[in-house]
């Protein structure tokens, strides 16, 4: 028998204080980061492996659980480390960490799976798709079973493999103060990895890694915010105008509310608003690094927003977050479906409270990192349906027709559009 002891901190937090600390290199950065990621994204899946060829019903430890994980996935997915160094190593620290028995127990198990790795046995496709996609794909069964239900086996193994992918590191260039050339060319010649650009949103780098981040010109100077292109297609939903009042609601880290005030040319009276107090803190660092001084900041409940008669509001709503599972690594094992529907009830009182703040003939607009309908179109449904007085605008206009959703909303899905699966939705107040 497993077992797992469920952690208090965020495991991407974690690790990045463990890396300042410490402060590996570059290369050994990366890897540290692709383990760790890569062994929360498919622990269903080796704990599947650590079952076959554990030969005795017995209680593992967490932490020679880990260690099992962590080498297995080593030895299944990477090849930068020699198997026997894997094992090696894997051995040392089960005996350091616990041990002799439980050190001869991690060795036992993995060099059996080096000689028969072949013969671990999945559950049936066609039998059980339920089954066989949340193992070989690492995704509880629950998620499974509504992606079966909405997008069928194919699509539902396409989404959970585009979750389970290292993924880009997203750049928008700040266009007041540079372009996609210079920033580009900075980043090459810091030493970064520039992948492609961005086809769906404009003035939009991919990069591999994000440990250069940090230390680069481009960035120190305010010429790149950190953002997937699927989040900035919702400021192009927004839209908004020079002169105008705009809000950002649940505005923190600042990506979305920062876009806003480059589309605008910075020109208007820009407020960005978060319940806690602590996650403004980023907002204005990445304000100021990116020279955008006319943004001001309130500690607020998006339900009742501390501002009236804005010309354009955006709502980013806190959400299951089941649209970024491939960056955020441990929601799939944290979230359950009940919390769908929670989430839900919650987002359609934001999005009450959020209305009153626009003027009349003002925009609202509604989006999530969620890829559930209950999150989405249903609580867009339910505002128009139970609230007079909005109209929901077809967004066809602002960004590319491959994201449109019915009834004119934006839906991206991370195994059809390469992006993070986000939603957005524009309302006109009459």
């Amino acid at each position: 028998m497993l077992v797992e002891y469920p952690g208090q901190h965020k495991p991407d937090e974690l690790l990045d204080r463990l890396l300042k600390r410490h402060r590996p290199g570059r290369r050994d950065r990366a890897l540290a980061t692709q383990l760790v990621s890569g062994t929360i994204k498919w622990r269903l899946r080796l704990d599947h492996v650590v079952k076959h060829f554990s030969r005795k019903k017995r209680v593992v430890s967490p932490v020679i659980l880990n260690i099992l994980r962590m080498s297995i996935y080593q030895l299944m997915f990477l090849d930068k480390v020699p198997a026997y160094s894997v094992t090696d190593e894997a051995v040392r620290i089960a005996k350091a960490e616990g041990d002799a028995f439980q050190a001869r127990y991690v060795n036992a198990i993995l060099r059996t799976y080096l000689r028969e790795a072949g013969g671990v046995t999945y559950p049936d496709l066609e039998r059980d798709p339920e089954k066989h996609i949340s193992v070989m794909y690492s995704h509880p069964p629950w998620l499974i079973r509504r992606w079966l239900g909405r997008y069928g086996p194919d699509d539902t193994i396409a989404l959970a493999m585009a979750n389970n992918r290292v993924p880009l590191t997203g750049l928008r260039v700040n266009t007041l103060e540079s372009n996609l050339e210079e920033v580009e060319d900075l980043l090459t010649r810091d030493g970064a990895d520039v992948v492609e650009r961005e086809r769906l949103a404009p003035q939009h780098l991919y990069m591999r890694g994000a440990a250069a981040i940090g230390s680069s010109e481009a960035y120190k100077r305010g010429f790149f915010q950190v953002q997937d292109a699927a989040s900035t297609l919702i400021g192009h939903l927004v839209a908004p105008e020079p002169g105008q009042t705009v809000a950002g609601l649940c505005s923190a880290p600042g990506g979305k509310i920062t876009h806003l005030y480059e589309l605008a040319g910075g020109r208007g009276r820009f407020l960005a608003s978060d319940l806690v107090g602590e996650r403004l803190l980023k907002v204005r660092e990445n304000a100021a690094r990116l020279g955008h001084e006319g943004i001001r900041i309130a500690v607020a409940d998006a339900a009742r927003p501390p501002v009236r008669d804005a010309d354009a509001v955006l709502l980013d709503a806190p959400c299951t977050g089941l649209g970024v599972l491939a960056r955020k690594w441990d929601l799939r094992w944290t979230k359950r479906e009940r919390d769908i529907e929670r989430m839900a009830a919650y987002q359609k009182n934001l999005l009450s409270g959020a209305i009153t703040a626009v003027k009349s003939g003002g925009i609202l607009v509604y989006s999530t990192c969620s890829i559930e309908p209950e999150e989405n179109e249903r609580v867009v449904e339910a505002l128009l349906a139970g609230t007079g007085g909005l109209d929901l605008e077809d967004i066809s206009g602002f960004v590319p027709a491959g994201v449109v959703y019915k009834g004119g909303m934006m839906q991206t899905l991370p195994h059809v559009h390469g992006v993070d699966g986000l939603f957005g939705a524009r309302l006109r107040k009459r």
